[in-house]
């Protein structure tokens, strides 16, 4: 590929690239692998599907393949969540295969044997895929040694400054070396994460490609109204209409996701659910079985936006617009990957409504009006549109007002 040869990667990388299916970088990897060949401290702001895991992995290959991992890894990129660091250790084995580079890559993940990866640790792995948690324990018990890292990776940045995270994930950036190259890699990364990593970075850059359009180029948006308390059997409903090939359902409380699992097993649909209160192994199971076409749903709570890559989703459907509104951009960006398109379809009342088309208007990108009408999708006017959102908000209204008056009376 003389695109990224140009790039600086060299004749193996470039050919791993074609490889891997890139007939030639995206725009992030462009201008974030220069960068990391130079290194430079970045910050990558990028919508999913552009390309951003291969934009650090190929950089950091091309500069570690050299060196000697003896004195412990010459890379670390922490991920939020356990599907994440399998997902970004796979890419990393495939990259290396492709290259045909003698590169060892190790996951450490908690609930995995301790002993297990201490052992892994000892074979001199040149890159560590780790949640931040287990990664710290390992660095605490010095079974893993950062004397010698060249590089760390924060992927899904934004998160691991999360309040449940940002603890451990200050302390490692604080214990690695200053040589050592830092990037925070994200489809969102706010201020407050960037301030606080910041602290531990000289000179960061932002490389920000969020009005590159990938949301509004590959990926159709569509709203519903519904009532709150009528989501799930309207998507029941949904599947009459649709029957998607391949549809991760996003939920915001682990309950919901729960009773929309229960509700398509009820109609004999293939579907599984995934929280993270569930064994790592069903999880993994569920995982499998949905990217190999047994299932046809996987429900997942913003847990699934972080750590799923897997090819062909066809749709995308929320229970609900998120607290965060950036999350609906993680989830939206599970669908319409590598040069495909997709669906990312949004159940919403009217309160949510109006925070979704907020996020469009600031985006870039259009939700267009949708309907199900004697069991099939229509698209009625805007107009029509918002005059059933307002009397379907009488009727509520009228509702809750009966339901108060009975349950006074009562008392």
């Amino acid at each position: 590929m003389d695109s990224s040869s140009l790039l600086g990667l060299g004749a193996e990388l470039s050919t791993a690239f074609i490889k891997l299916g890139y007939k030639e970088p995206t725009k992030i990897q462009t201008l974030a692998i220069p960068a990391l060949l130079g290194r430079k401290d970045l910050f990558i702001q990028s919508e999913t599907g552009t390309g951003k895991t291969f934009a650090y992995l190929a950089p950091i290959f091309s500069a570690i393949k050299s060196l000697d991992p003896s004195h412990g890894p010459l890379a670390l990129v922490l991920c939020p969540t356990q599907e994440l660091v399998v997902q970004v250790a796979k890419k990393a084995g495939e990259l290396a295969v492709a290259a045909g580079l003698d590169i060892g890559v190790c996951p450490v993940i908690g609930g995995s044997p301790l002993s297990r990866q201490e052992a892994a640790l000892k074979h001199k792995p040149y890159l560590v895929v780790g949640s931040p948690g287990r990664t710290l324990d390992l660095i605490s018990m010095r079974s893993l040694r950062l004397e010698n890292l060249q590089f760390l990776v924060l992927d899904e940045g934004d998160r691991l400054f999360a309040k449940e995270y940002r603890d451990p994930v200050s302390e490692i950036m604080r214990r690695a070396p200053k040589k050592a190259t830092r990037l925070l890699a994200s489809a969102t990364i706010s201020d407050a994460a960037k301030t606080a990593a910041s602290v531990y970075m000289k000179d960061p850059e932002s490389i920000d490609l969020l009005d590159e359009g990938v949301l509004s180029k590959d990926i159709e948006h569509w709203v519903f109204y519904v009532e709150h308390r009528r989501k799930i059997d309207f998507l029941r409903r949904l599947d009459n209409a649709l029957k998607p090939k391949r549809c991760l359902v996003f939920a915001s409380s682990g309950d919901r996701v729960t009773k929309a699992a229960e509700r398509l097993i009820e109609r004999g649909i293939a579907v599984e659910s995934l929280l993270a209160r569930q064994e790592k192994e069903h999880r993994r199971l569920a995982i499998e079985r949905f990217e190999a076409g047994d299932l046809r749903y996987l429900v997942t709570s913003d847990l699934g936006a972080r750590g799923l890559d897997i090819a062909a989703i066809s749709h995308i459907i929320s229970l609900d617009f998120p607290e965060e509104s950036f999350f609906y951009i993680h989830r939206a960006g599970r669908t319409g990957r590598a040069g495909l398109t997709g669906i990312s379809i949004l159940l919403a009342d009217a309160w949510e409504i109006r925070r979704a088309s907020k996020l469009a208007v600031d985006r870039g990108f259009v939700f267009r009006t949708k309907a199900l009408a004697e069991g099939q999708v229509v698209e009625p006017s805007v107009e029509e549109f918002f005059a059933k959102v307002e009397k379907g908000e009488d009727e509520r209204r009228e509702y809750l007002k009966k339901r108060d008056s009975s349950n006074s009376r009562r008392r």
